[in-house]
Order: structure tokens, then sequence, then C-alpha cells
């Protein structure tokens, strides 16, 4: 049982890893940035969620934002918007991890159903949230997020669902999951 959660915390910091790589990469070249390092990201979360388990997911999730920040990748005035991504990103993994039991169909319902949830999750609270809760985002910052956690979140998702399920199919075939 203990070497079972070794290897799924060796495999979600190995998650992480390419999570951080993804975003070293988005701050080096910019204009690649929001599609490729989103993609990335979705798609780590989505295979921590199917190899590792939801608890481990969940920690990524939560992670890959605050790396996120302190690489720089996200922008320092948009620090207190962070736990709303965290969410976001659970909101992806929860409900792909709960559907990709259901088999293959499952698995896709999960992706487009977790990144259609993450995205209308991450729009709201940048629409609607940061200004209820009067958080501390200067209005200039504030109109970016709303642009960055529009349809780019849904896209990005899908993408990396996407990617995932075809590692996960390539690992399956490969007999390494």
């Amino acid at each position: 049982m203990k070497e079972n959660n070794t290897k799924k915390i060796v495999l979600s910091a190995f998650f992480l890893t390419i999570a951080l790589i993804a975003q070293s990469l988005g701050r080096i070249f910019p204009n690649i940035s929001q599609i490729f390092v989103g993609s990335v990201v979705n798609g780590v979360l989505i295979l921590a969620a199917y190899i590792c388990g939801l608890y481990y997911a969940i920690i990524v999730s939560a992670l890959t934002p605050l790396l996120a920040f302190l690489t720089g990748q996200l922008n320092p005035l948009l620090g207190p918007f962070l736990p709303f991504i965290a969410i976001g990103n659970i909101i992806l993994t929860a409900f792909f991890h709960y559907f990709s039991r259901k088999g293959q169909w499952g698995m896709y319902m999960g992706i487009l159903g977790g990144s259609l949830l993450k995205f209308s999750f991450l729009f709201f609270s940048a629409a609607k949230l940061v200004f209820f809760l009067a958080l501390p985002i200067p209005a200039k910052a504030a109109q970016n997020l709303t642009v960055a956690m529009g349809s780019i979140q849904l896209v990005t998702a899908i993408i990396g669902g996407s990617l995932a399920l075809f590692i996960i199919k390539a690992l399956k075939i490969r007999k390494i999951i």
C-alpha cells in the first residue's frame, strides 16, 4: 500500500514539474503563452486525475496557479485571483475523475463537461466575483483578467484534455497503466 502512495506522489511531482516547465517556456516565449501553457497544464491535470487519483490531482490543481504566479507566468497584480484559478482546476479534475470511471465515453464527457464548468466558473469569477468581493485588483488588470478567463479557458481545457486522452490511450496500449 505504501509503495502505491509513494508512486502516486512521485508521479504527481512529475506532472507538476511538466506544468512548471510549460509555464517557464510560456514566460520565455510569450507569443505562445496562454494557448501552449494552458493546454499543457490542463493536460497535466487530467493525467494526474486519471493516473494518480483525485486527491493528488487536487494537490496538483492547487499548486499549478501558485507556480504560475511564482514563475511570472501570471501577472503579479492578479495574485488575489489565484484561489479562483485553483478552484477552476479542481472543478476540471473532479468532473473528469468522476466521469472517467464510466468508460471511454465517460472520459470524453468528463473532458467536455469539466472544460465547460471550469470555463464558466472562471469567467463568472473574473467578470462578477472580482468586483462583488472587491478584490484588490486594479481596474485595467481586472479587465484583462476577464479576457484571459474567457473562451480561451474552454479552448485550452479541451485541447489539454484531448492531449491527455491521447497519452492515456498510448499508455494503455503499451500496458503502462
